[in-house]
């Protein structure tokens, strides 16, 4: 190689080296700009400048396809975080429920207890609260002795709970009485004019106190109480007169293990009677006598879970299974737990016409000749006593679709239809899983 060539060389590569010394800090400031603009774009996205683009999603067709998954809420809030219309319309539906409640002291790991109300709070969707639990349908427990005055001022300010001026359903475990000396009106009153469920489990008080504590909501319509047993303590207090006030429970009355008679008595005193249309009855047979003939021209919709226990048809309450009186009667649920309990049941139902029958098979008795005998004879009953139309049976089983159970009803299902045996019913029984 020549002198002049390798000097040349060098001059271009002397330059060439200049220049990416000029430009590095440009290079710099232009990935800079580009992340933070990206960031900011990320923030607070641009609207599209194409008119055609910004139309190619209507909120008519969100709101369709909204109406078809508002009861799956993880798919939609997937959907609700891929832009602002999807957000604007499914907020109502994703922010529907709030659950407050506090972690067991049991847990071996302290973490915060999760509060969403500031969050509800700031971006103003207080409003769209529709279902407001305390304690919470997902613990595994009663949250004990935690909800009381001080609740309300540590969770948020009570404008926090005015603000929800639609809500509608409110559940509350292990709610104790004494915690509010003066009532519960001054907490939750604000919640009248649009509260149509109140659901207690656990409640610990007074007749009166529970009673009072329904009546501050006047447009109420459906009622639940859980674990409320027969024998709770009296005060001089209860003996004071009820005032009635105006409105009827119409909606759906769910018991469970409840034993207090009295408490409904005076429920139906205070609301100037009971017209329930569904009722859902379990282990409660001192209060279904009186539930039953209550409601005994407005029942539609009925299921029953006898106790546990085996039945006797000489004990007390052995007859309160009366379904004579209610005439209006159209679905029933009942679970299966003995023959003589089953035919006693079906030889009182009085209303003509049924629209749907589901019976609930325990996984007793194991023997699968008694388990058909029992369905036979269901199927005798329900074609013998009423003039069926539309009549859909469900046979019900409580384990997983492999489980022997399952495999159990299946058959037992599938020989009946072969032997004709629902040949009177416009579609063979249909088999699901039911927990119970």
């Amino acid at each position: 190689m020549s002198r002049a060539t390798r000097d040349g060389r060098l001059a271009r590569s002397a330059r060439l080296s200049l220049s990416g010394i000029e430009l590095f800090p440009n290079a710099v400031w232009g990935r800079f700009k580009a992340k933070f603009v990206g960031g900011l774009a990320r923030r607070r996205p641009s609207p599209p400048t194409d008119l055609s683009q910004r139309r190619s999603f209507p909120p008519e067709i969100v709101i369709m396809i909204v109406d078809y998954l508002k009861y799956n809420t993880p798919t939609l809030k997937a959907c609700a975080a891929t832009c602002s219309t999807w957000y604007r319309i499914a907020a109502p539906h994703i922010h529907r429920t709030l659950l407050l409640r506090e972690w067991p002291s049991t847990r071996s790991v302290a973490l915060p207890v999760p509060n969403r109300l500031p969050f509800l709070r700031e971006f103003g969707l207080l409003p769209f609260v529709e279902r407001l639990l305390f304690g919470g349908e997902f613990a595994r427990g009663p949250a004990r002795g935690w909800i009381g005055p001080a609740v309300f001022n540590s969770w948020g300010t009570p404008q926090d709970f005015r603000a929800m001026v639609n809500l509608q359903e409110l559940d509350i475990w292990d709610l104790d009485f004494s915690e509010f000396p003066e009532g519960l009106g001054s907490y939750l009153g604000h919640f009248a004019p649009t509260l149509r469920s109140v659901a207690l489990s656990w409640p610990k008080g007074t007749r009166r106190q529970l009673l009072d504590f329904f009546m501050l909501f006047p447009k109420l319509e459906n009622i639940g109480i859980s674990r409320y047993p027969e024998g709770v303590r009296y005060e001089p207090l209860d003996n004071k007169p009820i005032v009635p006030i105006s409105g009827v429970l119409r909606g759906t009355l769910t018991l469970k293990e409840f034993g207090d008679v009295e408490l409904l008595k005076d429920m139906a005193v205070a609301f100037g009677g009971m017209g329930f249309t569904c009722m859902d009855l379990k282990n409660t047979p001192r209060a279904m006598r009186f539930v039953l003939d209550a409601c005994a021209d407005t029942l539609e919709t009925l299921c029953i879970y006898p106790p546990i226990k085996p039945y006797d048809a000489s004990s007390p309450t052995a007859h309160d299974f009366n379904l004579s009186s209610s005439t209006a009667l159209r679905s029933i649920e009942v679970s299966v737990d003995s023959l003589a309990r089953l035919e006693h049941l079906f030889s009182t139902i009085t209303s003509p016409v049924f629209s749907e029958l589901v019976v609930i098979f325990p996984l007793f008795p194991a023997v699968e000749t008694q388990r058909t005998m029992w369905a036979e004879s269901l199927v005798g009953w329900v074609r013998g006593l009423y003039e069926v139309r539309a009549c859909s049976v469900v046979f019900c089983y409580d384990g997983p679709e492999t489980s022997a159970h399952a495999r159990e009803m299946r058959l037992m299902t599938r020989r009946g239809a072969e032997a004709g045996l629902y040949d009177f019913l416009p579609r063979p029984p249909s088999v699901v899983y039911r927990p119970f």
